[in-house]
């Protein structure tokens, strides 16, 4: 069978989004900790891991701060006390800034073709996942835009080869997962504004939908991947 796709929720404010999130199959939470129309202040996330953290029958998940050009320092200090698991580092660092890091961390990375997946992709980052995201002129990250297909290969294709999680973000919405699973075979998906009624309020409606729409893409993949003498 294969490999099931790993889900984080990006972008969160508010505690009812993230524990939907966390019932309908989400493995990751994400809070947005740098300038952004999702932004939320280290108090806000502080109060909503503990309370998921206090609450029986809560799944194990992982919570991870977004962060942009953010002093190390600053962020080992943000990541402690809000009680934040790893930094997903999205600006402008470079692999040997990144080695300095001495805390848990991933990179997300801006692609705009298969020559950026080949430069920033292929870089030596000391890290154990790369997410890659659309390049937009003038942002860091959560556009909505999605990443082109053949870039998104040829990024997959290096992070593996890196032995790293290669994880896939920007435009996913529950009508176009599948789409995402079937021809990128990522090891996650990181999805914030295809779920949302407003820049850091999820809807219910299209998380259920987009949780609902995962689980029948991989069931369609895993049927593919049984020989036909085997069914």
């Amino acid at each position: 069978m294969a490999m099931k796709v790993k889900v984080k929720i990006c972008g969160l404010s508010r505690l009812e989004d993230a524990r939907i999130a966390l019932a309908l199959g989400a493995d990751e939470l994400g809070f947005v900790l740098a300038p952004s129309p999702r932004r939320v202040e280290p108090e806000a996330v502080k109060a909503i891991l503990e309370a998921l953290k206090g609450e029986s029958g809560v799944r194990p998940f992982r919570s991870t701060g977004v962060f942009v050009n953010e002093a190390p320092s600053a962020m080992r200090d943000i990541m402690s006390f809000a009680g934040l698991d790893a930094a997903q580092v999205h600006g402008d660092e470079t692999p040997a800034a990144c080695a300095g890091f001495d805390f848990p961390w991933y990179r997300a990375l801006r692609i705009g073709s298969v020559a950026d997946a080949n430069r920033l992709v292929g870089a030596p980052w000391p890290c154990p996942r790369l997410l890659v995201d659309a390049a937009v002129r003038g942002s860091y990250g959560g556009t909505g835009d999605s990443i082109g297909t053949w870039a998104a290969l040829a990024a997959g294709a290096l992070a593996r080869d890196a032995g790293k999680e290669y994880f896939v973000a920007g435009g996913v919405r529950p009508r176009n997962v599948a789409s995402f699973i079937h021809s990128l075979s990522p090891d996650g998906l990181d999805v914030s504004g295809g779920v949302e009624e407003a820049p850091g309020r999820k809807s219910a409606d299209k998380l259920e939908a987009l949780f609902r729409e995962i689980g029948r893409a991989e069931a369609t993949r895993d049927e593919k991947e049984v020989p036909h003498e085997a069914r």
